[in-house]
């Protein structure tokens, strides 16, 4: 199902949606209580902004000059144009290796690639290691959230 069907399903539980805002709220204000709490926040803040542009601005060099360094160091770096390449190159290094089941952390590439499908539609058991995303994963939902992906469900 698209993403606006399911959340106006979601919305229409008045009861659930308002206990979901609470929730939501609850943790930015916990967040904000951190961030008053560390003098430089700001500055925190404005530093890493600037190192993520400048990366950003020089991606491809540095993805680059990785490469070349973790290759001296005996890493096999494997590069995908697209989602299918890219699960197609995981499920190849599986097979190699024979394995049958995956255990994985929270990744937002796996996540973008639809790799946990995938790879159970090809015969590999995938077990995610976050709880959030074990706890949807085994409701065969897909996370709500980047950080809290299970903060859609209640006790």
């Amino acid at each position: 199902m698209a993403h606006p069907t399911l959340a106006n399903q979601f919305v229409a539980n008045r009861e659930r949606a308002q206990w979901h805002d609470k929730t939501l709220w609850f943790v930015r204000e916990k967040r904000d209580r951190m961030a008053a709490a560390v003098p430089e926040w700001e500055l925190l803040r404005e530093t890493a902004s600037a190192i993520k542009a400048h990366t950003q601005s020089r991606l491809s060099e540095y993805l680059e000059q990785f490469e070349a360094n973790t290759r001296t160091h005996g890493v096999i770096v494997h590069w995908a144009n697209d989602a299918a390449e890219h699960n197609q190159i995981v499920r190849d290094i599986l097979q190699r290796h024979k394995v049958q089941r995956l255990v994985k952390r929270k990744s937002m590439l796996t996540e973008e690639c639809h790799l946990n499908p995938y790879l159970e539609k090809h015969g590999i058991e995938v077990v995610e290691t976050d709880l959030g995303e074990r706890i949807v994963q085994l409701r065969n939902e897909r996370p709500s959230h980047i950080v809290l992906p299970a903060i859609h469900i209640r006790k």
